[in-house]
């Protein structure tokens, strides 16, 4: 050990060369180090899915589920298998072993056994297989309507809060860092026809005779191509109809003398939303909740500061408010927050304390092991693809008071054998070379307590 210390020791320019790589790497690696609030530990899963309808569960489960099971059970890289049946759905989760270097592979290999399985019943649908990616709360946006305003019960009212929170909605999504927002607890849109009996009768007309009318009158189906000498053009019937007025103007029957009677004509139809009860408050009132959410390979923090510049500078229309709650960044930013301020604290008191009691010189070099580990720290977090978490800046809390502690420990040392006339470089030599077991002692005690600590946080 003294021989490597006083090598290290008398090669000053070198181990100052180094530092400095240290610290400018390290201020390099913090800038682009991802921060989250909790890493993310789950292990990957594909979920297969197939529709049968009209079957009970205990239909789906046979046919189904089982079949899936039996042929993706031997695939190399499934840990586990669960299975899920309901009354004409089958799921089928496969998760993956977390030492899975590419769950793609994965994927298409439980996609060539799925296609594989010839037994299927011939009312199933084609199975639907996928790798989920898993998205994470960062912060929730509300649109607030007008006072008086009640959506609850007013369609008018629930329209224009919905056309408002579809506009912020797009708006969010088009920021810079925001992959995914949803509209948690919304309704989806409809679109109602009602005809009465009579109306029907005296036409001799049925509810699935204007269904088919609506159903050949509102299609969007690719029809081939044609070959000429400028080249090939793609044939597409387009009718999409995507509202109420749209609909209505569907034609139904046209009697003998020309006359076409058209869905609106039969009846009533209205731009609405589902018939679910949803009854969404925040402080008391109404409103409509948007969720932005991450990806396990993106910033919490970035995606909040974007949302909260977002919310500050958006105009909203006359009387609606738009509200910023429920942010999942808060327990990352006040961690953060506290390694910085520790760490800014303690190297002011330990340079303060070192250089009045001791010696000018040994102080700076002690508080200058503050940032060089912590730097140094974040250069290895990126190599490894760790993140600031609350986990692991809870262990900087933590590493900073031990850094400190022993740093103290060998420049006291130093100082205690320049007391007995030693020149400078050996006192550096001997004082470092005398504790340094009992430093390396301490540093491997902590990093065996932390190990279940890496556990914990999923590692």
């Amino acid at each position: 050990m003294k021989p490597v210390i006083a090598w290290a020791i008398r090669n000053s320019p070198s181990m100052n060369t180094l530092m400095v790589a240290v610290l400018v790497t390290g201020v390099a690696c913090m800038m682009k180090l991802r921060r989250e609030r909790y890493p993310e530990y789950r292990p990957d899963e594909i979920t297969i899915s197939v529709r049968y309808p009209g079957a009970s569960p205990a239909e789906t489960e046979k046919a189904i589920c089982l079949r899936v099971e039996e042929s993706i059970r031997s695939i190399v890289g499934i840990r586990k298998v669960v299975s899920s049946a309901q009354e004409g759905r089958g799921t089928v989760t496969a998760e993956l072993d977390t030492d899975v270097d590419d769950p793609g592979k994965v994927l298409e290999e439980v996609r060539g056994a799925i296609d594989r399985i010839t037994t299927f019943p011939a009312d199933a649908e084609k199975p639907v297989v996928k790798l989920p990616v898993r998205f994470n709360p960062v912060i929730s946006v509300s649109i607030i309507p007008p006072a008086g305003s009640d959506p609850d019960n007013d369609p008018i009212a629930e329209r224009q809060l919905r056309a408002v929170t579809d506009q912020i909605h797009e708006e969010l999504m088009q920021l810079p860092d925001v992959s995914y927002a949803s509209q948690d607890q919304a309704k989806n849109y409809q679109i109602d026809i009602e005809i009465s009996q009579a109306t029907l009768r005296k036409y001799g007309l049925t509810h699935r005779d204007v269904a088919d009318a609506v159903r050949r009158g509102n299609v969007e189906l690719p029809a081939g191509s044609i070959r000429t000498k400028t080249g090939e053009v793609l044939v597409r019937a387009s009718n999409k109809r995507v509202s109420g007025a749209e609909i209505a103007r569907i034609p139904v029957i046209t009697d003998a003398n020309g006359t076409t009677l058209t869905v609106g004509d039969l009846g009533t139809v209205k731009d609405g939303f589902d018939d679910r009860e949803i009854f969404l408050r925040l402080d008391g009132g109404p409103h409509q909740w948007i969720m932005v959410r991450m990806t396990p390979d993106e910033d919490m923090l970035t995606i909040r500061d974007q949302v909260f510049e977002y919310s500050a500078a958006k105009q909203m229309p006359d009387g609606y408010t738009l509200k910023v709650w429920g942010d999942w960044s808060k327990q990352a930013r006040d961690r953060l927050d506290l390694v910085s301020r520790n760490g800014i604290i303690g190297l002011l008191l330990v340079f303060g304390m070192l250089a009045l009691f001791l010696d000018l010189r040994l102080a700076t070099w002690v508080a200058l092991g503050i940032p060089i580990s912590v730097f140094g720290t974040c250069a290895i977090m990126l190599i490894f693809g760790a993140t600031l978490n609350v986990y692991s800046m809870f262990a900087f809390v933590m590493a900073m008071g031990i850094v400190v502690d022993d740093a103290i420990v060998i420049a006291e040392n130093v100082y205690t054998h320049r007391l007995t006339g030693k020149s400078g470089l050996q006192a550096a030599i001997d004082g470092t070379a005398e504790v340094a077991p009992s430093v390396i002692n301490s540093v491997l005690t902590t990093v065996i307590a932390f190990i279940p600590l890496a556990y914990v946080s999923g590692d």
